[in-house]
């Protein structure tokens, strides 16, 4: 066993005080408010609907919304309340009185709380020194919009926590030169999981070829070797996403299996018969039962509006406008008197204003290179940077060519890949200070943490559900592309 150094013991220090912070900002007094918001009516109904096996379609993969039951059934909040309805609906509209969230919440809240961590690892592996790790840690922490959403019991704080988790040991994998069959099959796992959350989590298969890439340059692998080699790695990761994969589904067809008010959504007839006769548990059928599963998911699509402008109404906004913060959307308010109580998807904006600069420099650092023969000062650094940045593109120009509307907290995984291209960024135009550790560099990294801190207490209210009054309001009202309306 080795002996723990100095470095180990100030990694260690590192990510216990990211956890603490992270509990405080994502975690605690998760449970409220203790009114629906956003997308929870539809995935609360969902998560009722697996705890009283009543059979449903849904556009999303089944892992996140399954975690969410889970919660519930852990703490039991509201097994005394009325929530049979909840299985005839959609979409609820309305929730019993003393209706508890903390079942609902608690693995989103939990999730979001333990990706503290994970992305402060994955500054830890690049970056190699703990106080910078640390330091740019204050990113994930402190957005406001990350936050805000993270704390409903909605998919996408799930989603992050395997995304990131993905990064974690692709970035180990690359750091430590770690290329055996075993750690391919590890990075298989985790991308299936984060699919099995939400399918935009695809860009992670990206990292399949770039591990096989690296460990080609590393081995020195003949040509004649090279393609044997490769479809193994690709067969094998392949096989282990779709167990992953198409197992999350085939629990859900296990669990949600009866149908209510002869409700059978887009099945097709011999899906219908194998729920008449109660035999979804034959894995014979499940071939058939996941397809139609799986192609309902299309089919949602088709019926999702696009994007008009003109709405007056509209939550919806272009992906190209995402960086920037546009369009905040007002998840629920709450009017007493002259102070209203809001819930808004507010962007801290020097957060998201350092992501979208992080990938522009990458983009002006990878043009110099190529067009004007720029001398690269650190070549580890420089292919990591590229790496985020091919992952941020291939997100972006996929998400552009979607005709649906998409809304503002569909960017937080390139807003998360960007975030650490900026630390890694700092790392490579400041390597040399870093080195030598000049007070300057880690006074100035402090500094804007304590800016990125004092941002997000200025938009809390948004994020926790407090009362401002008008003027309070506008004081935060600081972009009209915003589109921060008070009430």
């Amino acid at each position: 066993m080795k002996k723990l150094t100095h470095q180990h013991y100030l990694a260690i220090g590192g990510m216990i005080i990211v956890l603490v912070f992270s509990f405080f900002t994502y975690f605690h007094n998760y449970q409220n408010p203790p009114n629906l918001f956003w997308d929870e009516n539809y995935f609360i109904a969902s998560a009722y609907k697996y705890i009283n096996g009543s059979f449903f379609m849904e556009p999303h993969p089944p892992l996140g919304k399954l975690l969410i039951a889970a919660g519930e059934l852990i703490f039991k909040p509201n097994v005394k309340l009325a929530t049979t309805s909840f299985i005839n609906t959609d979409y609820i509209k309305d929730i019993p009185a003393g209706f508890s969230f903390v079942g609902m919440r608690f693995f989103p809240a939990l999730t979001a709380t333990l990706s503290a961590g994970l992305f402060y690892l994955i500054l830890l592996l690049i970056l190699k020194n703990p106080v910078l790790a640390g330091l740019f840690s204050g990113l994930y922490l402190f957005d406001n919009a990350l936050i805000v959403h993270s704390r409903g019991a909605m998919l996408d704080s799930i989603q992050i926590f395997f995304f990131l988790a993905t990064l974690t040991w692709f970035f180990y994998l690359i750091e430590r030169k770690k290329y055996t069959l075993r750690h391919y099959l590890i990075l298989g796992i985790l991308i299936g999981l984060a699919l099995s959350v939400k399918l935009n989590s695809w860009i992670l298969l990206l990292l399949i070829p770039i591990c096989f890439y690296f460990e080609v340059k590393q081995k020195k692998i003949k040509v004649w070797e090279l393609i044997s080699i490769a479809i193994d790695r690709v067969f094998i990761v392949t096989i282990l996403i779709l167990i992953i994969f198409l197992g999350t589904y085939y629990l859900h067809i296990r669990l949600a299996n009866k149908v209510v008010n002869n409700n059978y959504y887009e099945a097709t007839e011999p899906y219908k018969k194998i729920l008449n006769q109660k035999k979804t548990s034959n894995l014979i059928n499940a071939p058939l039962m996941i397809r139609d599963q799986i192609l309902f998911i299309p089919h949602y699509e088709k019926g999702v509006p696009v994007y008009d402008a003109c709405k007056a109404d509209e939550n919806g906004s272009q992906p190209w406008t995402w960086p920037f913060g546009n369009k905040t959307i007002n998840y629920r308010w709450d009017k007493s008197g002259d102070k209203v109580r809001y819930l808004y998807l507010q962007a801290n904006p020097i957060i998201w204003g350092t992501g979208i600069l992080s990938i522009i420099f990458s983009v002006v650092l990878l043009l110099s290179k190529l067009i004007f023969g720029l001398k690269i000062k650190d070549k580890r650094l420089y292919q990591i940077l590229m790496i985020i940045l091919s992952l941020y593109c291939a997100y972006m120009f996929s998400i552009l060519t979607l005709k649906r509307v998409m809304y503002l907290y569909h960017y937080f995984l390139p807003l998360l890949l960007s975030l650490i291209s900026s630390g890694a960024l700092f790392s490579y135009f400041y390597h040399d200070q870093i080195i030598k550790r000049k007070w300057l560099i880690y006074g100035g990294a402090s500094f804007f943490v304590i800016v990125v801190f004092l941002c997000f207490i200025i938009f809390s209210p948004f994020t926790y559900y407090q009362s401002l009054t008008t003027a309070q309001f506008q004081l935060r009202n600081w972009f009209s592309w915003w589109h921060l309306k008070s009430i």
